[in-house]
């Protein structure tokens, strides 16, 4: 069997097309967020990914969206083999853990967090969720993506069957699929779509839309 699943055991390029291998129609997701994105930036603001790993989705941004704006893109992940080791001029990663209440967000219209939520305590998941409703201008948007926990046993059963088919289909192994079910099996903290929304709804956000969804993952467009 394969060594142990690990987030320390990627370097970001690796880590990219693990993701693409793991999460079932990624790709096509990804393809959306930056003609999303463009509706809810302001000039002269911050753009955070919050568990940017890689910084794909920032350096994507940063060629989309026009310069005249004077974005200042940043990158914040704990995991530091993740991140880019040529960043762009324009944009700023650090190795921090977001979770730190030291940590500040500040003049931003637009904050991304995917597919990271899961792995944070529920009771710094709400303190995160509200630092970012309350650091967003009005009308700025967080956008965030989620692998979530089916209410209904059958379904639940069905989507991770069906989740274990696509990933072999990506061309991952049974025994690469086995151990990293198994090792984030006490790291990750799944919520329902009704119990996430419900802490969207909590902070403070008035709408709170599905841009994407594929089996048990999914993505919120939230507006304040």
């Amino acid at each position: 069997m394969n060594e142990k699943f690990g987030f320390s055991n990627f370097v970001s390029t690796d880590f990219e097309k693990h993701i693409r291998q793991s999460i079932p129609n990624y790709s096509g997701m990804r393809s959306l967020i930056p003609s999303i994105a463009e509706n809810f930036v302001f000039k002269d603001t911050n753009i955070y990914d919050l568990g940017t790993s890689s910084g794909d989705l920032l350096c994507e941004l940063e060629d989309y969206l026009p310069s005249s704006l004077n974005l200042s893109y940043i990158g914040y992940d704990i995991a530091d083999n993740l991140l880019p080791s040529m960043p762009s001029k324009d944009i700023n990663f650090y190795n921090r853990d977001i979770t730190d209440e030291s940590l500040k967000l500040f003049n931003t219209s637009l904050i991304f967090s995917l597919f990271t939520l899961q792995f944070i305590d529920l009771d710094k998941r709400v303190k995160l969720i509200q630092k970012v409703y309350d650091s967003l201008s009005k009308r700025g948007c967080f956008l965030v993506c989620e692998k979530i926990y089916s209410s209904e046993g059958i379904t639940e059963d069905i989507f991770t069957f069906s989740n274990y088919e696509s990933k072999i289909a990506n061309g991952l192994s049974a025994d690469e699929i086995l151990i990293k079910q198994t090792d984030l099996k006490s790291i990750m903290k799944p919520l329902t779509q009704i119990e996430n929304e419900q802490l969207f709804k909590d902070a403070g956000f008035r709408v709170v839309e599905v841009f994407f969804k594929s089996l048990n993952f999914i993505g919120w467009v939230l507006i304040k």
